[in-house]
């Protein structure tokens, strides 16, 4: 039989429901307003710290307070107390740069000059299709001034200055090298992709990659100059990554994944203990031999490339014990500036974080001194077995 409820016992029932979620509701409340006074009033603790201080200063300082350098300072003085030396608080101008270099743009004229002792500064290399080489200047030449600033005595000065807007001209002085004779140029400043790849065939069909740093560019250069000794008709491949501090991360996706099969292969660990992947790669895989060398400047993305190269691709490792960074950068923009914070830890899906570890590898080889690359001709060596048991 179906029972029912009277009008009032219903009344009551619903009083008694709305009853227990306002106790609920205020009970909750309570504890978010309590949470948000101890927020308030740690916060005003720590703004009357600084009040206090800014009160003194702007009695006592015996000059004019530059108020621009005084918060970029504060805020960078916020990070620096995190006790992190990876994160780093930028300002406006210092996060455009930053943003250039990850890219592996710089605005320049296309030379790399030797630091010199003492006296003028050499031209090493001029970039070709470069607006120096464009100007006529040379591999050889000397660099005498740079807008009025004289080499010898203030290199750094006279180097920073080649800096500027892109499309605006800075005025050299130039040391012929074959004739000795002065010459003043106008160079045009440009946009310039930073060179991080260099490659070369080696004796049997190895190609060999040098990859300098992992900037955006990198990506590109390595995809072109891996593509190139394979239509050399390469049957192997060393990559070196010793000296290397890392860089971008996507990139280093990027350069992998033709060699790697499909699937998450990296993940990163956030404080929470929260896991995601960041790097995966396709189903297309070329499998070859591979080597990688690496040493005690093999830092960051470039661990990682070296750990995922050997735990995917059944690379050897040759040379010394890598730096041992697992951990990751991301970098936020703010209004004015920006802001790099370390997140997370990182780990391949086969092997456990490398942090302040570092990897040890397969074929442990210290360099020698002396013109022979000792490290080099054991990866050759090793690579050689690889072929002949294929």
């Amino acid at each position: 039989m179906e029972k029912k409820i009277g009008f009032g016992a219903a009344l009551s029932l619903m009083a008694l429901t709305s009853a227990v979620t306002f106790v609920l509701t205020l009970s909750v409340s309570r504890t978010v307003f309590n949470s948000k006074v101890s927020e308030i009033d740690r916060l005003a603790e720590k703004y009357a710290r600084l009040d206090e201080l800014d009160a003194v200063v702007r009695r006592e300082f015996y000059q004019e307070i530059p108020e621009e350098d005084v918060l970029d300072g504060m805020l960078m003085g916020y990070v620096y107390g995190l006790g992190d030396r990876y994160s780093t608080y930028r300002s406006d101008r210092e996060y455009e740069e930053y943003q250039d270099n990850n890219a592996g743009v710089y605005v320049g004229i296309g030379i790399t000059v030797q630091v010199p002792e003492s006296g003028d500064a050499q031209i090493i290399d001029v970039s070709a299709g470069g607006s120096a080489e464009k100007a006529g200047i040379e591999a050889g030449d000397w660099l005498v001034e740079v807008e009025d600033i004289k080499v010898d005595g203030n290199y750094q000065d006279a180097i920073a200055a080649i800096e500027g807007e892109v499309g605006t001209k800075v005025r050299l002085l130039i040391r012929k090298h074959d004739t000795d004779e002065e010459k003043e140029y106008k160079v045009a400043r440009a946009k310039i992709d930073e060179v991080t790849v260099e490659s070369e065939m080696l004796p049997d069909k190895v190609g060999y990659i040098r990859v300098s740093k992992f900037r955006t560019v990198t990506a590109e250069q390595f995809a072109e100059a891996r593509q190139n000794l394979l239509d050399q008709g390469a049957k192997a491949f060393i990559f070196d990554v010793r000296d290397n501090g890392g860089g971008v991360l996507a990139a280093l996706e990027k350069m992998v994944d033709p060699m790697l099969p499909e699937g998450e292969l990296a993940f990163a660990q956030s404080r929470s203990g929260d896991s995601s992947p960041i790097i995966k790669s396709d189903a297309n895989c070329m499998e070859m031999p591979y080597a990688v060398l690496v040493n005690g400047n093999t830092a960051s993305a470039s661990e990682l490339f070296a750990c995922l190269m050997r735990d995917y691709a059944d690379a050897v490792l040759v040379g010394e014990q890598t730096f041992g960074k697992g951990i990751m950068q991301t970098t936020f923009e703010l209004e004015g500036g920006g802001v790099t914070l370390t997140t997370a830890t990182y780990s391949t899906g086969k092997s456990p974080c490398y942090h302040e570890v570092g990897l040890e590898p397969d074929i442990i080889v210290e360099q020698a001194e002396g013109e022979e690359d000792t490290q080099l001709a054991a990866a050759q060596e090793a690579i050689g077995k690889k072929l002949a048991d294929a």
